[in-house]
């Protein structure tokens, strides 16, 4: 399996409220109180979003304060084509989940797994991103398959997609609950835990600046995708999903997931976003077997 070292960690900063103009490039008509107005948001005119600060590289803040991340450009260029603006608010995953129940974000832009489970919840974009899960141990580790953390403590965030792994394939394990991934990450070195479990290329980044090492890599569940409320405006969802294919289809996604990711596009993923199929045919992102 090809490993998914990506970009250097950007330390997070503390939460952070940030106005974002997006305009122009691609809207259905060229006026943004135009093009708002087709929409049911939580303010007039802005798409508020949830996000994280601490999940590379889906979503975290650059050396500005800023959001930044592959979830993040990906939908900085969706509200651009839509001739909107994104007003972020930093939080964590089960922040973001709850604020999108409680009808205070319009959409949450992060790594988040599309679960069945949460799907009950929120509703969700088609999958952006689809990789793999990894268990995660301190460089020093010797462990290579996932029965040898039997009775060991393994760190998880909670709330996060990586707790049903832990119940499926190490259902031995003792798992412990960390708040996020700097909390989780801390523990793994100080000794408090023996593993942490992540999305790989979340991972792959943690792999990339701290002394760990990858030690069993798995196919992941389900894809990432975009959560938006229950309920919420069914045209959102729709053009943004929308915006995603044509990026798809004028190489400006590939030019997002190349800057993040260098493995192969995942056959998971050109099932849910069929444009795939044709895009990375004959290139270096064409899905290879595991």
């Amino acid at each position: 399996m090809p490993s998914i070292p990506r970009r250097s960690l950007l330390t997070a900063a503390t939460a952070t409220l940030l106005l974002l103009p997006l305009t122009g490039c691609g809207g259905t008509d060229g006026s943004t109180t135009t093009s708002t107005a087709r929409y049911k948001l939580v303010q007039s005119g802005v798409i508020t979003a949830g996000t994280q600060a601490e999940q590379p590289p889906f979503a975290m803040t650059d050396v500005s304060g800023n959001p930044a991340g592959f979830a993040v450009d990906l939908m900085n260029e969706a509200a651009k084509r839509l001739n909107m603006k994104v007003q972020y608010k930093t939080t964590n995953l089960q922040g973001i989940l709850a604020g999108l129940s409680a009808g205070q974000y319009d959409i949450g832009v992060a790594g988040v797994g599309a679960t069945p489970e949460r799907a009950e919840q929120v509703s969700f974009t088609t999958p952006y991103y689809w990789g793999y899960t990894a268990v995660v141990t301190k460089k020093s580790g010797k462990q290579t398959a996932l029965p040898d953390f039997d009775g060991k403590r393994v760190g998880v965030v909670s709330g996060a997609v990586q707790e049903a792994f832990i119940a499926k394939r190490m259902p031995k394990a003792q798992v412990v609950k960390f708040k996020d991934q700097t909390a989780l990450i801390t523990q793994l070195l100080s000794g408090g835990i023996e593993a942490i479990v992540l999305g790989g290329a979340d991972a792959a980044e943690y792999v990339k600046k701290q002394p760990v090492r990858i030690a069993v890599e798995q196919d992941s569940l389900q894809g990432s995708a975009f959560p938006l409320p229950k309920g919420g405006d069914p045209k959102l969802l729709k053009d943004i999903d929308a915006q995603i294919d044509a990026m798809i289809d004028d190489g400006t996604y590939f030019k997002l997931y190349k800057h993040y990711f260098p493995d192969p596009v995942a056959a998971d993923l050109i099932k849910e976003r069929p444009n795939l199929a044709k895009a990375v045919k004959g290139t270096d992102l064409a899905p290879v077997a595991r």
